[in-house]
Order: C-alpha cells, then sequence, then structure tokens
C-alpha cells in the first residue's frame, strides 16, 4: 500500500535519522526535511527519559540511571550524529586545503581531534545530566532539559542546512536543499511541544521559560559556530555538519539550563 506524502516525508527522515527498523514501503522523499528534522525531537526525548528512568528503577544509582540514557539515546538515535561530530573535529581543527578536509569527511578512520572532542562532547553531556538531576523535584529540570536539548539540536542542523549550501554535489549534505525558516521554525515548535505540555501539567511556567531560553541560546550559538566553521574551511555543509550540530546543540542546551538552574534553581522551580 502506497503511504501518503505527509507519512512518506516523516518515515523518511525518521528511518535517516535513527536505528528504528522501518520497511521501505515508501517512497524516499527529502522535501520537506527542514521541518521533521526538529519536529521528530520527541522520540529523542522520549527515549533518553525512559531510558534514566529504567536505570533508576533497576539500579538506584544516579550514574547508572544517567549513563542507561545516554546509551539508549546513542544506540538509537545519536550515535549516527556522534559519528558526524568526530568527523568534524579531525577535518576542520587541523590546518589543511579544503580537498584533504573534505577527505577526512569521508575517512571512517578516527584521528586524535575527533577521539578528545568526542570523549569531552560525551564528558559535558554526563556531567550536565548530573547537574540537572541535582535541581528540582523528582528529576522535573532533568525532564525538562531531555525534553527541550534534542528540538534545539536538529533545530541547529536545519538552520545550518538552510543557511549554506552543500559543500558537494553528493552525500547527504545535497539532499538536504531548499530549506524555508518557516518550515524549521514550524518543525521546532512541533518538537517542543511535549516540553511546554509537560511544565504545564506540573505547574511550572518558569521552568518553561527557562527551558526555551536554553533552547534557544543552544539552537542558534550552535548553528552560528557550526555553519560558520563549515563555510569557512570547506564553503558549506555537509552531513556531518549536521550530526556535529545535533550532537553540541543538544550538549550546549542541557549545561546553559543546568547551569542557569544551578544558580537561579529554587527561584524557577
Amino acid at each position: 500500500m502506497k503511504k501518503s506524502a505527509g507519512f512518506a516525508r516523516f518515515l523518511t527522515v525518521l528511518s535517516l535519522m535513527s536505528r528504528i527498523p522501518i520497511k521501505r514501503s515508501f517512497e524516499i522523499d527529502f522535501s520537506r526535511a527542514d521541518f521533521w528534522i526538529p519536529a521528530l525531537s520527541p522520540f529523542v526525548s522520549f527515549t533518553a527519559i525512559g531510558g534514566f528512568v529504567a536505570g533508576m528503577a533497576l539500579t538506584r544509582h544516579l550514574g547508572l540511571a544517567i549513563t542507561a540514557s545516554m546509551a539508549i539515546q546513542y544506540f538509537l538515535f545519536n550515535l549516527f550524529h556522534f559519528d558526524g561530530l568526530i568527523d568534524s573535529a579531525d577535518a576542520l581543527l587541523p590546518a589543511a586545503t579544503k580537498e584533504k578536509r573534505l577527505e577526512i569527511l569521508k575517512d571512517p578512520r578516527i584521528g586524535s581531534y575527533g577521539f578528545f572532542c568526542g570523549l569531552l562532547a560525551l564528558a559535558l553531556r554526563a556531567g550536565a545530566l548530573a547537574l540537572l538531576s541535582e535541581q528540582g523535584l523528582l528529576f522535573s529540570a532533568l525532564a525538562a532539559g531531555l525534553l527541550a536539548a534534542p528540538a534545539a539540536g536538529r533545530s541547529a542542523a536545519a538552520l545550518v542546512a538552510w543557511r549554506l549550501k552543500p559543500a558537494r554535489p553528493d552525500g547527504l549534505g545535497a539532499l538536504m536543499k531548499g530549506f524555508s525558516l518557516r518550515r524549521v521554525t514550524e518543525g521546532a515548535m512541533t518538537g517542543l511541544l511535549p516540553l511546554a505540555a509537560y511544565c504545564v501539567v506540573s505547574g511550572s511556567w518558569p521552568l518553561l521559560i527557562a527551558s526555551l531560553a536554553a533552547f534557544t541560546l543552544g539552537t542558534t550559538l550552535t548553528a552560528l559556530v557550526v555553519g560558520e566553521a563549515y563555510k569557512r574551511s570547506i564553503g558549506g555543509f555537509t552531513g556531518d555538519s549536521l550530526g556535529a550540530a545535533i550532537e553540541w546543540g543538544e550538549i550546549a542546551t542541557l549545561l546553559v539550563l543546568a547551569v542557569a538552574l544551578r544558580f537561579y534553581g529554587t527561584i524557577i522551580i
């Protein structure tokens, strides 16, 4: 049975950005990827939250619960993006020509720059999650962070693809074309609906405001930094740049919210 155009676009992006097994009974269509990339972020959020809840239920240990949350999120969604972060570090940080950088991005091996940045990214994420876990009643701050961060990272990636042109005519970057700022915004708002619902139900408007502020700052800074780095280094974006933006956008949002609640938690929560 042929899938509708809208459902095919949804499945196209979901199959690209996750390891969830999806039967390819639909026509590949990236024409609305600008909307669906951020709009699908609740799938990531619920996975991360579920991993944390399961970890706490099974071990009663905060560190192991955070590890469980990260493990299931990365296994189902973020390993592909993490690879883009590592490749980006190896290609962009050393001094090299544009041609050499593009060659490094295609190289499956991990260099010292990528290894270090990968470890740093995981450590920063784990630290931010631990800090959020210390704030509020029943991990409400952690839940808000995990609802906001995936939307921020994927919105940042969509903005990079909107701002820049593909660096080469083939590959994943070449499929991400014709992006619209309006559709990216609509996708981000859709992805943030669970965060809004959670904060409203829990009665914490200040937490919603703080989370949205962290989302905005994390999304904007990541899109600007990653986009500018790729623009200067290779003249456009690639699939690896989108993965790097997703990873750093999530981490930036978690860190901003964690630090804000560390100093103003008694006011916000």
